[in-house]
């Protein structure tokens, strides 16, 4: 395919152009060539070029052919035959991607490139095969595996290959398909993360040393400044970027300028430096200027015309009616999607859910593990095996901050080959980590940003799959949200029953709402106090914006009371309260902020006088979930007389119950509910 040709540098954006002028003088830039869309086979532009006829005459009698076939490189022996046989025959790789096919052309002739390409488009491969060739045809004995062995022994200052990356799951990815490519040659692939997994990491180099290094910024200056690691980078040939823009956006620049400063200068030693990034601000034009050489190449692999993942996907909006509605609300919509995905209608059930805190997460994770029999046996994440688990067959997966290296690892390369699944999260999987066949991304509540949004949406609809968003609101993010999420596609979903439910109040509830809130109930008992009290607090963070603190501690005592069946809110310490200015606040409860542990599980005493339901006529019915009266035994107990199946007085709905129908007995069968004269009415305006 005859198509490769040249531009000069006012076809690249400008303040890449300027740097080109300044420091090339105008010089010609080598560009991508226009390759070929597998599915519809159109011709697509990498660029926006504009390429005269002579131009194209030069190009196509040139002789310079553009590989679009992983078989070719060994072909033409470019790349070595070890390499190419693993990508094609145990990783089953036959052709480039457009960035692949943009990029690793111009790569493997050591040009320098900043590539501006989204996530989940192969560009990881697209910076790891032509390092790995690098490192290769610097030192030709590590291009095999002698006797199974990685072949000639190395160490730690031996590092060919750098790549930086924003977060330690986009590193471990990384480094997962690095160690892939490189199985059948000698060279050594190492991590450098955060998390609990640092100390480990550094031994594994120091103790089998490392050729590619791959890391986060904070670990990578730690141990590159710390004479006492041995860790050292003198004949370093390739550096990468990847996900430059967010390197910035997240305020790693002082550890990126630490880390060059640790490796040798241009004068001292020649490599070739790659950089990716989904947009390419001023900031990223900045690190342009002081690491490519000039001539780089600039390579813009989203085309002009083509929608933004999040222009693309479907997004709805759910609005609550109390915080109490979010966990029984996401239930739902799990079930009903599971349930579409069993008869057909659907592809099978893979979402991530997006939560404001670490302490979120945690507490939906119990919760949702809790919603299956108690003695049901269940896998090392905790999910129930075989089908006792109401939504299964998704299995149930956590992953944030607070977890190990190795348990993130674990959830998220499970979750990456499971079918189906649920994956709980906070932001660490927002941006980069490539999850196959997810058709759904849930957000409840709101995200700290636009942006954040959109990178979050950026989850689903990968590969040309379809995919769905959803974001599930409490009343009081409505005016917050209208701001922060201006011009998205927002369009109002009404087809659940349970978020438009007041569940501080007994009434009538639908019959498939009543089953999945009795269920929830008695999952919600079961998750300590402690958890609870963490995302009491959390909370209060989360919604610094809301300027009326009375409501906010109102909404947030429903929850308390309504969603997770506490007699009183958790306690704030005074020195919290001063700092928020809650002080003051009506409903603030100021004390010991240390979790009790006393209150808050099954057969615990909660409430003499109210129990989940608040007053006489609470979700025990007189008394509480651990008193005479209660779930946990006697005879109004959970299966006595007037128990959680029906009495009048029961969970399931008489006059004294908290909603009516939860349990089995007539008012279970009602649609619509009385009290709450049936779904809220909503328009196309979410905010509305």
């Amino acid at each position: 395919m005859r198509r490769a040709f040249q531009t000069c540098s006012r076809s690249i954006p400008r303040s890449i152009s300027s740097l080109t002028a300044n420091r090339a003088a105008q010089q010609c830039l080598r560009t991508s060539p226009i390759t070929h869309n597998a599915a519809s086979r159109a011709p697509i532009a990498i660029r926006s070029l504009h390429q005269t006829a002579r131009l194209r005459q030069e190009a196509a009698s040139s002789g310079n052919e553009t590989i679009t076939k992983f078989d070719e490189l060994e072909q033409k022996g470019i790349v070595h035959p070890n390499v190419v046989r693993t990508l094609t025959q145990e990783m089953g790789l036959e052709t480039m991607t457009e960035v692949q096919t943009a990029t690793i052309n111009s790569a493997l002739k050591g040009t320098d490139i900043i590539a501006q390409a989204k996530t989940g488009t192969g560009k990881t491969l697209a910076f790891l095969l032509p390092i790995l060739q690098r490192i290769i045809d610097v030192d030709p004995s590590l291009a095999d595996r002698t006797g199974g062995r990685r072949g000639p022994r190395t160490t730690a200052d031996d590092i060919r290959g750098l790549i930086i990356s924003p977060t330690r799951e986009l590193a471990e990815q990384i480094a997962m398909e690095a160690k892939r490519l490189t199985k059948n040659t000698g060279v050594i692939v190492q991590t450098a993360v955060g998390g609990t997994q640092k100390s480990a990491g550094l031994r594994a180099i120091q103790r089998d040393g490392c050729h590619l290094l791959v890391g986060t910024p904070g670990r990578l200056k730690d141990i590159l400044s710390d004479p006492y690691s041995r860790v050292e980078a003198p004949d370093l040939s390739s550096l990468v970027f990847d996900e430059a823009d967010r390197l910035l956006d997240q305020g790693f620049w002082p550890e990126i300028q630490e880390i060059m400063r640790r490796l040798p200068t241009a004068a001292e030693k020649d490599r070739q430096t790659l950089m990716f990034s989904a947009t390419v601000p001023a900031e990223v034009v900045d690190i342009v200027r002081q690491t490519l050489k000039p001539g780089f190449q600039f390579v813009k692999c989203v085309r002009d015309d083509e929608a933004p993942t999040h222009e693309r996907v479907p997004q709805k909006v759910v609005r609550l009616n109390g915080f109490e509605n979010q966990l029984p609300s996401l239930i739902e919509l799990c079930s009903k999607s599971i349930e579409a995905a069993k008869s057909g209608a659907a592809r099978p059930f893979k979402a991530i859910v997006y939560f404001p805190s670490t302490a979120e997460v945690s507490l939906a994770s119990m919760a949702l593990h809790n919603l299956a029999d108690p003695n049901a046996q269940r896998d090392a994440f905790g999910s129930p095996v075989g089908s006792s688990h109401p939504l299964s067959p998704a299995r149930i997966f956590e992953i944030h901050g607070k977890l190990s290296q190795a348990q993130r690892t674990q959830a998220s390369d499970s979750f990456r080959n499971c079918q189906s699944g649920i994956l709980l999260s906070s932001d660490v999987t927002a941006r980069g980590m490539d999850f196959p066949n997810v058709t759904h991304v849930i957000q409840l509540g709101l995200p700290s940003s636009r942006e954040q949004y959109v990178h979050r949406i950026g989850r689903t609809a990968r590969a040309g799959k379809e995919g769905e968003g959803w974001i599930i609101l409490n009343p009081l993010e409505a005016a917050e949200g209208r701001n922060r999420l201006r011009g998205l596609p927002l369009q109002t979903d009404d087809s659940l029953s349970i978020p438009s439910l007041d569940l501080t109040r007994a009434a009538d509830v639908p019959a498939i709402a009543g089953k999945i809130l009795s269920m929830y109930q008695k999952a919600i008992q079961r998750v300590p106090m402690g958890e609870k009290a963490k995302v009491y607090l959390a909370q209060l963070g989360v919604h610094q914006f809301i300027s009326r603190k009375e409501q906010l501690i109102q909404a947030m005592n429903n929850l308390s009371q309504f969603g997770w069946g506490l007699r009183e809110p958790p306690s704030i310490s005074p020195a919290l309260a001063s700092r928020l200015r809650l002080g003051n606040v009506q409903g603030v409860r100021i004390g010991d902020d240390r979790p009790s542990t006393s209150r808050g599980r099954m057969g615990d005493r909660m409430d003499r006088d109210g129990g989940f339901g608040g007053g006489r006529g609470g979700y025990g019915g007189r008394n509480d979930f651990g008193g005479r009266d209660s779930f946990g035994g006697g005879r109004d107990a959970f299966g006595g007389r007037d128990s959680f199946g029906g009495g009048r007085d029961s969970f399931g709905g008489g006059r004294d119950s908290f909603g009516g129908g939860y349990g089995n007995d007539r008012s279970s069968n009602r649609s619509g509910g009385s009290r709450f004269g049936g779904p809220r009415a909503m328009n196309n305006d979410p905010w509305a």
